[in-house]
């Protein structure tokens, strides 16, 4: 898959861009979703009752890991990324709205790169809630190792 972040070729996102960039994505993807499938605004379960059925095909191990992927689609179809998409805005947006302090990110003892980073104001929880955002797009070009949390 390939990846872009939204921005001109010649300029790097900030951090509270990059997750609305990713935002955009997810929600991109998930109406096409949809429409491809012919939900619209239905609701995520719906896809569980369009999945093909396997039912008396193959060893019980195979209806079970159907049943389980229908369950997993039906709990994060469409309509649920969506919903998700639109929560994920507004908690952008809330941080946006207190200035975070990114450089708070790259805040940690010499030698512990693990070690938990503990907000003492609004401006660094704002910073540690965009970061924990991204975090499941540490995997794309333009993410940036000090917004890891």
């Amino acid at each position: 898959m390939e990846f872009e972040s939204g921005l001109a070729p010649d300029m790097t996102p900030q951090l509270d861009e990059f997750v609305m960039a990713r935002i955009a994505e997810d929600k991109r993807i998930a109406a096409r979703a949809a429409d491809e499938h012919g939900l619209g605004a239905a609701r995520a379960g719906d896809l569980a009752d369009r999945a093909p059925s396997r039912s008396g095909s193959g060893p019980a191990a195979a209806t079970a890991l159907h049943s389980a992927a229908a369950e997993h689609v039906a709990r994060f179809g469409p309509a649920r990324v969506l919903d998700e998409c639109a929560a994920k805005r507004w908690m952008v947006q809330a941080c946006r709205d207190v200035r975070p302090d990114t450089a708070f990110l790259g805040a940690r003892p010499g030698g512990l790169p693990d070690f938990p980073l503990t907000p003492t104001d609004v401006h660094q929880l704002a910073a540690l809630t965009l970061a924990l955002l991204a975090l499941p797009y540490a995997g794309h070009p333009d993410y940036r190792e000090e917004w890891r949390p």
